[in-house]
């Protein structure tokens, strides 16, 4: 059998497409591959227009084919001779079935019923496509084979909690909560004076008061960067910026320490299904007097700018504290990843839905227990065994490439209180009871071993993919035949 396999970002202009939407496929693609290798023969493509061309060659010889597009369904290519399954991650108990924008295939009705099946990456999702087109329409769930790759990490016994020496190597940008100097009255002291960038009379009478606050926000920013600019280029060499620009200059192979509690969470600050504020606060709020707990935030998106200010004006606001807050913003290798799992005690997650949420399963994979709520794809890993849960309630909602924001779904709402008293519970784990935290990592790594196995994954995708794929090639006989 021969997969052909497509994501819309590859390793080209991953680095630029970080927090960019659907740049995530390309890591859900990467996992997969190991386990799609090991059933068949997979030739990745550059551009749909590559498949029925390599289809054409390939069943001409007799291989079976099928095209695996690892997008969301309302990308998927649905006017292809090739049988084509789509690969997709979906974080709401139904799917979409109306079209917008002119686009067809924003009704996923559309596409499913034009290709050959589907493979959702959780058992909700897979549900809400049989609630949609029918309990016989070919769809699996079947979750990225994460496992393989960070179940070596683990020591033989378990991980132990609060372990001293731990150092971790960073190049890119950082921001350090302690070095910072931190308080709500360095908010003023950096600030354009306001008659800087108020709008006109005439303006004031023209707009309303949302737009007004647009139009103060954005000059805002702009006086600020140019006032960082300005700093900028008078600063002398090795002089510490203020805190309104701390983070604005690349720190090449930055060496942290860390010690105590460290929890770390891995988002995009763009998305803001991930409550990564709310991470922030109830953080800084749980360990307001605790020196010895370190939350470390890396963010996957390419403009440090987008979320800088307003992180330093929430850490401003939150000041003073006496927890670690430590922001990694730049793209990190491999083995640089495996070092930040490795250093790490948590891995933080706060989201109102998730479609798979690849880091918790890495982190669990190599035995890190999780502070996380049990809703989405969690529902199929997480619960108290291997992680501290948080609470959320329901709420009604609009999907997420939805540009009329019409609710016609519903996501998690986050319990902050919970949160809050979550990061407490984890940090008395670790700190008081190391054998329930030793055994926590254990049932971790034990629960992604039997979920989310290369071996596993391989056998439910051949079962799943073969079929449809000989079903195609019986077809195409037949039709030569006649």
């Amino acid at each position: 059998m021969i997969i052909l396999v497509s994501s819309k970002i590859t390793q080209s202009n991953i680095q630029a497409s970080l927090g960019k939407p659907e740049y995530s496929y390309f890591f859900l693609l990467k996992e997969f591959l190991p386990a799609l290798e090991r059933i068949a023969r997979v030739i990745p493509v550059d551009s749909v227009q590559e498949v029925d061309e390599l289809y054409r060659q390939h069943t001409a010889v007799g291989e079976k084919v099928v095209f695996l597009s690892v997008s969301p369904p309302q990308q998927t290519p649905v006017d292809l001779s090739c049988p084509t399954v789509c690969l997709f991650a979906w974080e709401f108990d139904n799917v979409p079935d109306q079209p917008w924008e002119g686009e067809p295939r924003n009704d996923w009705r559309y596409v499913l019923q034009r290709i050959a099946g589907a493979i959702a990456c959780s058992r909700e999702s897979a549900d809400a496509v049989r609630k949609l087109m029918g309990a016989d329409y070919p769809v699996v769930s079947i979750p990225a084979p994460v496992w393989t790759r960070f179940q070596d990490l683990m020591p033989e016994q378990g991980w132990q909690s609060c372990r001293e020496g731990r150092v971790f190597e960073f190049t890119g940008y950082a921001i350090d909560s302690p070095i910072l100097g931190l308080s709500a009255d360095g908010l003023v002291q950096h600030m354009a004076r306001p008659e800087a960038f108020q709008p006109s009379v005439d303006a004031k009478r023209l707009i309303g008061r949302k737009e007004r606050s647009r139009i103060l926000f954005r000059s805002w920013r702009e006086a600020m960067r140019n006032r960082h600019l300005a700093r900028q280029a008078a600063m002398p060499a090795g002089k510490q910026p203020p805190p309104s620009e701390a983070g604005a200059h690349p720190v090449q192979a930055c060496r942290f320490e860390l010690s105590g509690v460290v929890f770390t969470s891995v988002l995009n600050p763009r998305d803001g299904r991930k409550n990564w504020i709310d991470i922030v606060t109830a953080f800084c709020w749980a360990f307001r007097s605790t020196p010895d707990a370190t939350l470390i935030l890396k963010m996957t998106h390419h403009d440090l700018e987008y979320y800088r200010i307003v992180l330093l004006t929430l850490l401003s606001r939150l000041a003073p504290f006496q927890c670690r807050v430590l922001v990694l913003h730049g793209f990190l290798d491999d083995e640089q990843y495996r070092e930040l799992v490795s250093v790490s005690d948590f891995y933080v997650n706060a989201s109102t839905g998730e479609g798979l949420c690849l880091p918790l399963m890495e982190f669990m994979s190599s035995g890190k227990p999780a502070l996380a709520p049990r809703h989405t794809a969690m529902l199929d890993y997480v619960d108290e065994d291997v992680a501290c849960v948080v609470q959320t309630s329901v709420e009604l909602a609009c999907w997420a490439h939805d540009p009329c924001g019409i609710m016609r779904t519903r996501r998690h709402r986050l319990n902050w209180q919970s949160l809050m008293e979550g990061y407490r519970a984890c940090y008395r784990l670790a700190r008081e009871d190391a054998e329930g935290y030793r055994h926590m990592s254990l049932r971790a790594w034990q629960r992604l071993r039997d979920f989310s196995d290369v071996p596993l994954v391989a056998d439910q995708l051949e079962s799943f993919l073969a079929p449809l794929a000989a079903s195609s090639a019986a077809e195409k006989r037949l039709g030569a035949s006649a």
